[in-house]
C-alpha cells in the first residue's frame, strides 16, 4: 500500500509522457506490474518508450556457441520489451550514450524559441506595421508547435504575448509553460544584488531553455532623450552564441538587429548544418533591402524546420 501512490503516478506518466530508460535491467517486479497494467489497458495504443542497451559482443576466448546463445537471448529480450511498448536502442559502447543524449537535448531545444526585441523607434517601419509583424509571427510560431520565451521587451513583448495567447485559446488549449515562458525584467533595485547582475542571470536562464533565438529591432530611449542601441539585446545575442543557440537576427527591422545580422552573415558556416545550403540564402534575405516584413515572416517560418 505504501507504494500505491508511486505506482499510480508512474502509470499516469507512462501514458502521458515518453520515457527513455537508462541503466534499467527490467527485473523489478513492481515495474513489470506497472508495465503490464498499461499494456492490458491500452493494448496496441500504448505510448512508445525507449531504452538504451549495450549490444552483446563476443568476448575473448568465448565459444561461438555461447556467443550465439547470448545473441538469441538479446533478441528475445528485445521482443519482450516491444510487447510493453519499449523499443531497444543498442550501442556498441557506453560513451555513445552521451552522444545520443546530446542529440536529444539538441532536438528538444530546437522546439523552443527565444524572441529578443526592444523598440522605441520602429524605423524604417511604422509602429503599427511592426506590432502586426511581431503579433502574426508569434502566432504562426505557436501554431507550428514551438514554445516561445519572451522577456517582455519594450515595444515588442505585448505583441509576442498576444500572438501566442490568441493562437492557444483559439485551439481550445490552456496556456501554460508548454506554449509560453514569460520573464519580465525587474525594473527597480529592491534586493541585494545589482539589477545588471540580476538581468544577466535572467538572460542566461531564459536562453538555457532555447535552441533558436530571434532578434528584432533593438533600441531604447535614454533619460536624455537619445535613442540608442539596446545593450540588453547585445548581451542576449552573445549569451545565445556562447550556448550554441541558433541565432536569427531579422536585419530589416533595423537598429541593433541589423548589426547582429551582419555578424551572423560573416560567421555563419553552412557546413555545420544538415540543411546549411538551404539556410544560407534565407538568412541573407532577412537583411536584404528588397525584403519587407511580410516576406520576413515567411522566411522565418521556412527557416525554423531547417535548423
Amino acid at each position: 500500500m505504501k507504494m500505491q501512490p508511486f505506482i499510480t503516478a508512474l502509470s499516469g506518466d507512462l501514458i502521458a509522457k515518453t520515457f527513455l530508460f537508462l541503466g534499467f535491467s527490467f527485473t523489478d517486479p513492481n515495474l513489470d506490474y506497472i508495465l503490464s497494467r498499461v499494456r492490458i489497458q491500452y493494448g496496441k495504443h500504448q505510448r512508445q518508450h525507449y531504452c538504451i542497451l549495450r549490444k552483446v559482443s563476443q568476448e575473448k576466448d568465448e565459444e561461438q556457441a555461447d556467443f550465439e546463445y547470448r545473441e538469441r537471448k538479446e533478441e528475445l529480450f528485445k521482443q519482450e520489451l516491444l510487447r510493453f511498448g519499449i523499443k531497444a536502442i543498442y550501442v556498441d559502447d557506453f560513451p555513445q550514450i552521451t552522444d545520443i543524449l546530446r542529440e536529444i537535448e539538441h532536438r528538444h531545444k530546437r522546439k523552443t524559441i527565444f524572441i529578443s526585441g526592444a523598440a522605441h523607434d520602429y524605423s524604417p517601419w511604422t509602429e503599427a506595421e511592426s506590432e502586426q509583424f511581431v503579433y502574426k509571427l508569434s502566432k504562426a510560431i505557436s501554431k507550428e508547435q514551438y514554445r516561445v520565451i519572451s522577456g517582455f521587451g519594450l515595444g515588442i513583448g505585448s505583441a509576442v504575448i498576444t500572438g501566442v495567447v490568441e493562437q492557444t485559446i483559439m485551439n481550445g488549449h490552456r496556456l501554460d509553460s508548454d506554449q509560453l515562458i514569460l520573464r519580465p525584467f525587474p525594473q527597480s533595485q529592491s534586493g541585494e544584488r545589482p539589477l545588471k547582475e540580476l538581468w544577466t542571470e535572467y538572460r542566461r536562464d531564459m536562453l538555457a531553455h532555447a535552441g533558436i533565438a530571434l532578434f528584432l529591432f533593438g533600441n531604447k530611449l535614454e533619460k536624455d532623450g537619445e535613442v540608442v542601441p539596446s545593450n540588453g539585446m547585445r548581451e542576449e545575442f552573445d549569451i545565445a552564441v556562447a550556448n550554441g543557440v541558433f541565432v536569427i537576427p531579422i536585419g530589416i527591422t533595423g537598429s541593433i538587429s541589423a548589426d547582429l545580422w551582419k555578424e551572423v552573415i560573416k560567421t555563419y558556416d553552412e557546413t555545420k548544418y544538415e540543411h546549411g545550403k538551404n539556410i544560407t540564402p534565407l538568412l541573407h534575405e532577412l537583411g536584404s533591402k528588397g525584403t519587407d516584413l511580410a516576406r520576413a515572416h515567411d522566411i522565418i517560418l521556412q527557416l525554423l524546420p531547417l535548423i
